[in-house]
């Protein structure tokens, strides 16, 4: 058979449709095996424009529609693996979530709000319960931890212990007046950890790896007090 004669017979639709319905149904990866079936859908719908005397307008309608509901999960799925649209600041601020993908990332910041402070204020009290987790976003933060003090810059964690333990804040911090930082409710972050596995164990990960650092540059101090590091920078702040 002639090669250009088959490829612009109907038959040749059909056999090309088939080959990409196998194809996605032999893929693991969600985008590729949408990807697939779309064009799967969109050959037949060629097929059955061109089979008879007219277009068969019922399987065309059919096989269009299947074809459609594909695009929006190829879309979600683009938005869960692109940083496209997001703005410089979250992009900034996407950096501090390493083993996020970028929907995750989105997911978060929904429950997210963006606080800068025009007079000094409390955010964790020591031997309270929290009712937020923190990241700081600029310098400007006092740790105060029984008479030790200590200042915070940006991409700290700040509640990450009782997050994670469930006990009270084992320091005090304050925001001095034109500090920025990033707050979640804790109720709302564990609601949305139980409806989505994935980013509960991005968040474990995230809040384990921030104390995992803070404790591997920390050094207990000779008196009774519990260990704290006084006046040194962000990278060696003792977790909260």
């Amino acid at each position: 058979m002639d090669i250009i004669a088959y490829l612009a017979s109907p038959a040749s639709f059909v056999h090309l449709a088939t080959l990409c319905y196998v194809l996605g149904l032999l893929t693991r990866n969600e985008l590729i095996l949408r990807t697939f079936l779309m064009s799967g859908s969109l050959f037949y719908i060629l097929y059955y424009y061109n089979i008879g005397d007219r277009p068969l307008w019922e399987a065309i309608v059919a096989s269009s529609l299947i074809a459609l509901s594909n695009v929006p999960v190829i879309v979600r799925i683009f938005k869960e693996r692109s940083t496209f649209g997001m703005s410089d600041e979250m992009l900034t601020l996407y950096r501090s979530f390493p083993n996020f993908n970028p929907g995750q990332f989105r997911r978060l910041m929904r429950k997210a709000q963006f606080v800068t402070v025009d007079q000094s204020t409390e955010l964790l009290h020591q031997g309270i319960q929290p009712t937020h987790l923190y990241l700081t976003t600029s310098y400007g933060f006092s740790l105060i931890r029984d008479e030790l003090k200590t200042e915070l810059g940006p991409d700290n964690l700040l509640g990450e212990i009782s997050f994670l333990l469930g006990g009270p804040a084992t320091a005090t911090v304050i925001a001095e007046a034109g500090c920025s930082y990033v707050a979640w409710e804790v109720s709302d972050l564990r609601d949305l950890m139980q409806r989505s596995q994935n980013i509960e164990n991005a968040v474990t990960v995230l809040l384990s790896q921030d104390i995992a650092r803070k404790l591997a540059v920390s050094f207990p101090q000779k008196s009774a007090r519990p260990p704290l590091i006084v006046d040194l920078p962000k990278a060696v702040t003792p977790p909260l």
